[in-house]
Parts: structure tokens; sequence; C-alpha cells
């Protein structure tokens, strides 16, 4: 359902009060919160892509920053500065910014908190980079990915943000691979290349998706959890589909590609569970996502087994006929739920 910010409002104050006074289960509360959605104006939605692209420049600034070390040891040789040094002064920075965000949030939208809480966590990972060079912990025992997830997960639940939760899921990722690279044996990790490990992660965090509306303060991320874990697994499923369980090029490229032919049948068989599932229970992006993973199960699979032998022409007619097809099929959808949501005047 489609509302306006006011009306957004009065229903999420009237779950929140239903729920409190135990007329509503927090399951079946989260259900309705999901199904509310908040209409935008096309101000607020060019405003949010100038957010979006504000948090990209920020990102990449300090990405280019910490990678080029040239930079970091003028800085630092100039104003003869520590390691430490550094690290407290990016937490006294950030500390401060917190702490202004936490007074003023009333004062900003939803997207641009989020904006803000960016750059309070690039502050504070700044000084977790300093901390990790002087203890010595960084690279090779991955202490820095490792305190990067529990930090941005800890902000993520004590200021209520989505996207330091995401930060901290894109953390846990990146620490996950580097724990299993370190551990690993012949580019394996107890028997399982990269996309087979991270698919068995993305189920982990699934599965914990499940137990996260238990928690009241963890409701607002149980869909940003659940959708981004599926993306994850669908993408490793994908990756399986292509190289199998191989743990080197060279290995996998030895092989033909019928011995992996198995595994895009249980991609295949996956995919269209899971779209079963989305239509089902009327989950758009459930279903959005695995329609798009079954195009690209069997795009890849016209790669591997006719690209050399079929047209190129008729191949790019059928492309562009199956995405017209998916198109007509979305735009229909959307005009379904409009009349659906439509008030009856009498």
């Amino acid at each position: 359902m489609d509302v306006d910010k006011n009306e957004w409002r009065l229903l999420m104050r009237a779950l929140d009060e239903w729920t409190s006074q135990g007329k509503l289960d927090s399951v079946k509360a989260a259900e309705l919160r999901q199904s509310i959605n908040l209409r935008r104006t096309d101000s607020q939605q060019i405003a949010q892509y100038f957010f979006i692209v504000a948090i990209s420049c920020t990102i990449l600034a300090f990405g280019a920053i910490f990678i080029d070390d040239k930079i970091l040891e003028k800085l630092k040789s100039y104003f003869s500065l520590s390691n430490m040094v550094i690290a407290l002064g990016c937490a006294a920075l950030g500390t401060v910014w917190f702490w202004y965000l936490r007074r003023t949030k009333h004062n900003f939208g939803s997207f641009s908190y989020e904006v803000y809480m960016v750059m309070g966590a690039l502050l504070l990972l700044s000084s977790l980079v300093y901390i990790c060079k002087d203890a010595g912990f960084g690279a090779e025992r991955n202490g820095f990915l490792a305190i990067a997830t529990i930090m941005l997960f800890g902000l993520s639940v004590f200021f209520h943000s989505r996207v330091l939760w995401l930060a901290g899921i894109a953390a846990l990722v990146g620490w996950f691979g580097a724990f299993t690279t370190w551990q690993s044996s012949n580019n394996l990790f107890l028997g399982m290349n990269y996309p087979t490990r991270f698919a068995v992660l993305s189920l982990l965090i699934l599965g914990a998706t499940h137990y996260i509306n238990r928690y009241k303060k963890l409701e607002y991320v149980q869909r940003l959890t659940y959708i981004s874990a599926l993306l994850l697994f669908m993408m490793s499923m994908w990756m399986m589909s292509i190289f199998g369980n191989y743990g080197y090029l060279d290995e996998w490229a030895k092989v033909r590609q019928t011995q992996v032919l198995a595994y895009s049948f249980v991609f295949g068989v996956i995919t269209g569970y899971i779209f079963y599932l989305g239509v089902k229970h009327r989950d758009d992006n459930t279903r959005d996502l695995a329609v798009l993973f079954l195009l690209l199960n069997l795009y890849s699979r016209y790669f591997e087994y006719f690209w050399d032998s079929t047209n190129k022409g008729i191949f790019f007619l059928i492309l562009a006929v199956s995405f017209w097809v998916v198109g007509r099929w979305i735009e229909k959808r959307k005009r379904f739920r409009r009349r659906e949501h439509k008030p009856i005047v009498h």
C-alpha cells in the first residue's frame, strides 16, 4: 500500500501502539510494516539521487586518500604526527560528529541522516586503520575487518542507521573472504572455493533474518538483511554455475563445461523455487531478483554452449525480446497495483 508521509507516520504509530498493547504480535506487525510503502515525490527522488552521489564521492575520496600512501606520509612528516595521534584525532572528530547528529536528528530527513552517518563512520574507520597499524594486527590476521564489522553493527543499532548496518554486512563479507583465504589450502576452505563458501555464508545470514524480528531494536534492518543475503546467495550460486567448485582457474579451464552442468541445473531449480516463493508471498523484491537471475542463468548457458555456433543477430534479437517481455510484465504489475490501491469513490 502506497501512502504519503503523514499517513505513514500515523500507521507506524498505530502498529507500535497495538504491538505494545499485545493486540498484535511482532512478526505480524513487521509484515504489515513491509507492506506499507512511503510514496515519494519527484523532488524527493531527485534529492535521494544527489545524496547517493554524495555518499559515493565521499567513500571514493577516503579510499583514494588511504590507498595513496604518499599523501598520508607527506601530511604525517610535515606535521610530525604519529599514527596514534592521527587515530585519536579521527576518533575525537567522529565522536563529536555522532554526538551532534544524535542531538539534531529531528532536523534531518531520513536519507540525509544516513549520509551524515556514513561520514561519521568513515572518521572512526580512519581511526581504526591507524590503531591497527601501531598494534600490528591489520592484514595478516584480518583484525581491522573483524573490529570494523563489530563497530559498524554496534553503531547501526545505537543510531538506528540502515546504511551502517549495510556497511557492517559488507565488512562481514570482506572479513569472511579474507579469513577463509588465510585459512585455505590449495585455494579451498573446508573443500569450498570462493563462490561456494560465500553461498554458505549467505545462507547463514538468511537464517539469521528469521530471528531478527524477535528483537524489537533490530526490526528496522530485517528486510535489508534479507535482501542483501538473498542477493549474495544468488550471485554466489550464479558464479558456482560457471566455475563449479574448482580452486584455481587453470584447473577449471582444463575440464569440459558439461562437467559443471549440474551446478547450472541446481541454480535453475533454486531460482525457480525462490520465484515461486516471491509470487506466493507477494514479495516483489524476491520475485524480481529470481527473474533477473533466471535470465542470467539462461544467458550464461548460451554463452557457454551456443555462442560459437549460433548467429549473433538471432541471439541479440532473443535478448531484446526477452527483456521487452520482462519490462511489459513489470509495467502491468505496477498498473495492477495502482488500480488495487486506488480508493473507490461513490
